[in-house]
């Protein structure tokens, strides 16, 4: 059977090929009547416009990619594989494709993948920090662009971010709140933006308390769920030992949670741990994780949004948005300060 067009379209609907046209890209000008006819028909039909076609009428592409740098760490990873979901979403209930692909650098040049060179999307999408020399190359190209949970300042760029200080300093002061004195940290020194932030957060909610930590206690050599747990070895290892750990994110509170264990130690009858980022597996570890949520639905709805206002106006002005980042999710692994304990 041969591809279908408009014009066909149109000639079985009774109705013009201007009005087809106007349906398919949900303009105003037809009345609902004529709108439900066509789109009717469209579906009975099964009837995809040409891709082609539509990209020289309105130099669109419906394309959106993901680009990510290919030496992005675990500890990311796991946090942004929870964002594709709702990325993935919400691009097409806009009727947008979405593409994943990298870009990495080849003789200390970056190297951007083919459906950039051949501007076969119409924006992108980053996620965590981005470096400076990919957003200049991406430049050139003159595509709208956008930064998910950037941990950089916010800049010219277009981006949706949390306030991992805030977030911290929620963290720190809920063990506070809980009667804890002796508090160790574990971080991550591999996002070093996101390190800063963090221990800057523990540190201004130990400051306001005036409370005084061994240096053993701050451990911020953790990237992943097994260097946390060495890391949260290394507290354990000295005679006086934390009441309460917070950690940077929820992926290093599962690895101190599991090395507790290991020592013998109960959670949280003995130690209490909290975490940041409500990732899906903080609620299934035994015992399940309390944490600061990052609401990643949040940042993934607006971000898309406010790409595509961007794609449909590129003379807009960037603008940022921050999400929410200092509720706490309450579960098992805290409990209130005990002497007897």
């Amino acid at each position: 059977m041969p591809k279908l067009t408009i014009k066909e379209i149109a000639k079985i609907a009774g109705v013009s090929p201007a009005a087809v046209s106007i349906v398919l890209n949900n303009k105003k000008g037809v009345s609902d009547e004529t709108r439900s006819k066509i789109s009717d028909l469209v579906a009975k039909l099964q009837y995809a416009p040409n891709p082609n076609s539509r990209r020289l009428l309105f130099n669109k592409t419906n394309n959106i990619t993901v680009l990510i740098k290919r030496d992005t760490s675990p500890l990311e990873n796991i946090f942004y594989s929870e964002l594709n979901r709702v990325v993935v979403d919400e691009c097409s209930r806009y009727n947008y494709n979405l593409i994943f692909t990298s870009v990495y650098y080849e003789n200390g040049e970056v190297v951007f993948p083919q459906v950039i060179k051949s501007y076969d999307v119409d924006g992108v999408i980053f996620y965590g920090d981005t470096d400076s020399e990919i957003i200049s190359g991406l430049k050139n190209f003159e595509l709208p662009y956008i930064v998910i949970d950037t941990h950089l300042s916010v800049s010219s760029s277009l981006c949706v971010y949390a306030d991992y200080m805030e977030a911290a300093y929620t963290a720190a002061s809920y063990l506070i709140e809980l009667g804890h004195r002796r508090i160790a940290h574990i971080g991550n020194q591999l996002l070093t933006n996101y390190s800063v932030q963090t221990f800057n957060g523990f540190k201004k909610a130990m400051e306001e308390n005036r409370f005084e930590l061994p240096i053993h206690w701050i451990q911020l050599d953790a990237a992943d769920e097994h260097t946390a747990s060495d890391s949260m070895r290394r507290i354990l290892s000295h005679n006086e030992l934390p009441t309460a750990i917070f950690c940077a994110s929820d992926i290093l509170a599962i690895g101190a949670i599991r090395c507790i264990k290991d020592h013998g130690l109960r959670v949280p009858e003995d130690i209490s741990v909290i975490g940041i980022d409500d990732i899906i597996l903080s609620r299934y570890i035994e015992p399940p994780l309390t944490t600061v949520k990052i609401d990643r639905e949040e940042m993934a709805k607006y971000a898309v949004q406010l790409l595509i206002e961007k794609i449909n106006d590129k003379e807009s002005s960037p603008e940022s948005y921050m999400s929410t980042s200092n509720q706490i999710i309450v579960r098992s692994s805290t409990r209130a300060y005990s002497e007897s304990s």
